[in-house]
């Protein structure tokens, strides 16, 4: 066959070793992509290494996360169990916070003399409104009656029914010694008020009774009466 081969055309021959070259080049392409899938699907320890260190760490954030809901869980249900019951729990548990029991109906807390831990046992007070009501009645130098409550800026009327006032005696201001500064401190005297009554002072001499402003327009009828309680002479 190949004597036959060099009785071929030169050209023949030239087609022939072309197409021979051709296959032979595919063959190796072939042979070399095939050897280097080989290689890729070996593992070298460094691949290996590499691998586990990546399953340990995906490993140990599985596992951190499950710890994290259980520990959350236990204390969602820990939370939960202490606002349900949370006398019975601080019984075995000096370090639970406590929290109050509200009074029921018929029951009274003393307005003038209740601490804010004794306020929070009101129904629909808490430690905003405990505060507020003992910061309110310092102000005022005392409650004469539950209704000044009403003047407590979003204060819960429905709890005015627990509160009693008893043997009220609130501090008195003396509006004839008292200057401008000093007077208008109270809540039921602002700035024109004062003034009306430092005007008084000035120029008709002491103050014998609120009525004696009863002509001033800073002192309406409604204004006196609420002040009353709280003026010396």
């Amino acid at each position: 066959m190949i004597r036959e081969f060099f009785y071929l055309q030169k050209s023949d021959r030239k087609v022939i070793l072309v197409l021979l070259g051709i296959i032979v080049v595919a063959l190796g392409v072939i042979f070399v992509t095939g050897e280097e899938e080989n290689l890729s699907n070996v593992l070298t320890p460094s691949d290996t290494l590499k691998s586990e260190k990546k399953r340990d760490t995906t490993r140990y954030f599985r596992e951190r996360t499950k710890t994290v809901y259980v520990r959350t869980k236990v204390i969602y249900r820990d939370t939960a169990f202490r606002r349900a019951a949370p006398h019975r729990y601080a019984a075995s548990d000096s370090a639970a916070p406590v929290y109050p029991v509200k009074i029921g109906k018929g029951e009274f807390v003393v307005l003038n003399t209740a601490d804010t831990a004794a306020l929070k046992t009101i129904p629909g007070i808490g430690p905003y409104f405990a505060r507020k009501i003992v910061s309110y009645g310092q102000r005022l130098g005392g409650y004469v009656s539950v209704d000044q409550l009403d003047e407590i800026e979003g204060f819960p009327l429905d709890a005015k029914e627990y509160l009693v006032v008893e043997n009220a005696r609130p501090e008195k201001l003396n509006v004839n010694h008292l200057s401008l500064s000093e007077l208008k401190r109270h809540p039921y005297i602002n700035y024109f008020q004062a003034k009306a009554i430092t005007d008084y002072r000035r120029l008709h001499g002491p103050i014998r009774s609120l009525d004696d402003l009863r002509l001033s327009r800073d002192f309406p009828p409604e204004a006196i009466a609420r002040l009353a309680p709280y003026v010396t002479y």
